[in-house]
């Protein structure tokens, strides 16, 4: 069988070795279950973890990708002793940014562990609950407006990067009757009217 070549990693393989185990196949059928797209940011992210001159092996890859794929596939992280949910789209996020400080030479590499990919996500959730917070005492503040009670559970992270916080949209109060522009301008017109009817004699002032 012809030998092949990793396009991300440059690790050679042949298809026996791919699927030579149980854990091989469950790992690259469960990426693949997860997204295309990100599978492939996953496996840049792997190549982190390739020592200096040498290559990254199957066996290695593979409990690699075990240990992530639980937490992608519920699409959360537990870090620091509590749940953040992490979208699939902060997770491609987090991998980019991971990226990106490799290319800067901000990461002292190989990484030995997903610390800290976690803390990326955990830190693009606190903005976010931040944000929430913030929101949610804007509502205190204003009566108009209760905030709507919500159960207790891990914080969303992809607004943190993928959109700017959405303000606060406060519904305008009820119209008072008689103060809208429609009644003033028919006021208004009324009282010009009056002003340029002349009076009869006897009419009352």
């Amino acid at each position: 069988m012809n030998d092949l070549s990793c396009p991300i990693c440059g690790t050679e393989l042949t298809i026996a070795q791919l699927f030579a185990n149980d854990d091989s196949q469950r790992a690259v059928a469960q990426l693949a279950e997860i997204s295309i797209p990100l599978g492939s940011r996953v496996l840049q992210y792997l190549t982190l973890f390739t020592p200096a001159r040498q290559r990254l092996t199957i066996a290695k890859q593979v409990k690699l990708l075990l240990q992530l794929l639980p937490d992608l596939e519920r699409q959360a992280i537990t870090f620091k002793g509590r749940d953040w949910n992490v979208p699939l789209q902060a997770w491609a996020l987090g991998i980019d940014q991971m990226m990106a400080a490799r290319d800067a030479g901000r990461l002292d590499l190989p990484m030995s562990g997903h610390g800290y990919l976690y803390a990326i996500l955990a830190s693009m959730a606190d903005r976010v609950e931040g944000s929430a917070e913030a929101q949610r005492e804007q509502e205190r503040r204003n009566p108009a407006r209760q905030a709507m009670p919500s159960a207790p559970g891990p914080v969303s992270v992809v607004a943190a990067f993928a959109a700017a916080p959405a303000p606060v949209h406060t519904p305008p109060p009820a119209p008072v009757p008689g103060t809208s522009p429609l009644v003033r301008r028919m006021r208004e017109e009324m009282a010009r009217k009056a002003m340029s009817t002349p009076k009869t004699p006897g009419d009352p002032s």
